[in-house]
């Protein structure tokens, strides 16, 4: 019997990891494009979803043609923001998916690897876990092992996580579930630019009116999916059709007209609904906002003043309450600055500060009367 209730405990409390084989290449395909000097491939690996069920995710890969140093590279795992939902929005398939990643010539230049997860759904089969927390910060993980497991690659067990909005949610939850999650490996420092913390504020406040509409279209379309929630929670049948739409748009900068006249048509179906006040909603909201465990590693937080996407008295927020629970945090404000370009905005900054994590140079604080 005693052998019996040791065997339930054990089924109880097993970690995602026993679920999957977190971080089994399945696929490396070298990549013809890959910029001067370096070597690059696309990845297909193994990962968790948020209940530690197997799924898989594609990656970008990249890494110096240079022969690796004893103990191997240092490993950033780059985690993007929001390109969409549907599988065709993975940023690995696009044209741009080098140029994408922030200061990568400069992370090549310093000897490290860089890793890009698309996130699972994307490149993948979905449904793709948008502002899902433990499923991204999963995801990252899984793509520094895999990279750790392409021979000429030469990364080592060492990394530090980047993210920008959606991957700077991302890069806070890698932090918070790696202890648990990848032991394995050891977490040098998390940069958060411009990310979304408080999800309830994050998608209400002074945030531009269609962008909190795209985001809750994004949100509740990915959710209503993972979660298994109808939709009817939230919207009549003529805007639920409006969100499988938008869910199957690819985000940019400058998004087609057809794009914009869907969301204004959200926009007055939906009005005034505020999902912090509808369940399960609103617990789901809180469940994926950051820093209800410890960062795990010290922070570097960067937030553009002239965001109209992530409203910055919520990252300020959100930096004063780090202080409070005694995590390490850098916390920069670039006045002006606007969403899209809060991580090259921070680029140098965020490097140099990553290349004395990796140095093993204590972190410092901005942290005031705390």
């Amino acid at each position: 019997m005693r052998a019996i209730a040791l065997a339930c405990l054990i089924i109880m409390f097993v970690s995602p990891q026993a679920a999957a084989d977190s971080g089994r290449l399945i696929e490396a395909k070298p990549a013809s494009d890959a910029p001067a000097g370096a070597i690059a491939w696309r990845i297909l690996y193994e990962t968790s979803d948020k209940d530690g069920r197997p799924t898989q995710s594609t990656a970008l890969l990249i890494a110096p043609n240079t022969p690796a140093p004893p103990g191997g590279r240092p490993v950033v795992a780059w985690a993007h923001g929001t390109t969409g939902i549907a599988e065709e929005c993975a940023p690995s398939l696009g044209p741009h998916a080098f140029s994408s990643i922030p200061g990568l010539m400069q992370m090549l230049r310093d000897g490290w690897v860089v890793v890009a997860t698309d996130y699972p759904g994307l490149g993948t089969s979905g449904p793709h876990a948008y502002l899902v927390g433990n499923a991204a910060g999963y995801a990252v993980l899984d793509s520094v092992r895999a990279a750790r497991r392409v021979p000429r690659v030469g990364a080592g067990s060492r990394f530090a996580v980047w993210g920008l909005s959606q991957g700077a949610h991302a890069a806070l939850f890698t932090g918070q579930v790696a202890g648990r999650y990848a032991p394995d490996l050891q977490l040098a420092g998390v940069v958060a630019a411009a990310p979304p913390t408080n999800l309830a504020s994050n998608l209400g406040g002074d945030v531009n009116p269609s962008v909190r509409t795209m985001l809750t279209a994004l949100a509740t379309a990915s959710w209503s999916k993972v979660y298994n929630i109808s939709l009817a929670t939230i919207a009549k049948p003529a805007g639920q059709r409006v969100i499988g739409r938008l869910a199957q748009t690819c985000g940019s900068e400058d998004p087609a007209l057809r794009t914009k006249i869907q969301v204004l048509r959200l926009r007055r179906q939906l009005g005034n609904t505020d999902l912090s006040r509808i369940e399960p909603w609103r617990k789901l909201l809180a469940v994926n906002s950051a820093g209800h465990s410890p960062a795990g590693a010290p922070l570097f937080v960067a937030q553009g003043g002239g965001d109209k996407v992530v409203s910055p008295n919520v990252t300020r927020q959100f930096a004063d309450d780090a202080c409070r629970r005694g995590e390490k945090i850098t916390f920069v404000e670039l006045p002006g600055v606007v969403h899209a370009d809060t991580a090259k905005a921070s680029a140098n900054q965020a490097s140099s500060w990553m290349k004395d994590r990796f140095a093993g140079i204590p972190a410092k604080t901005t942290c005031r009367g705390h």
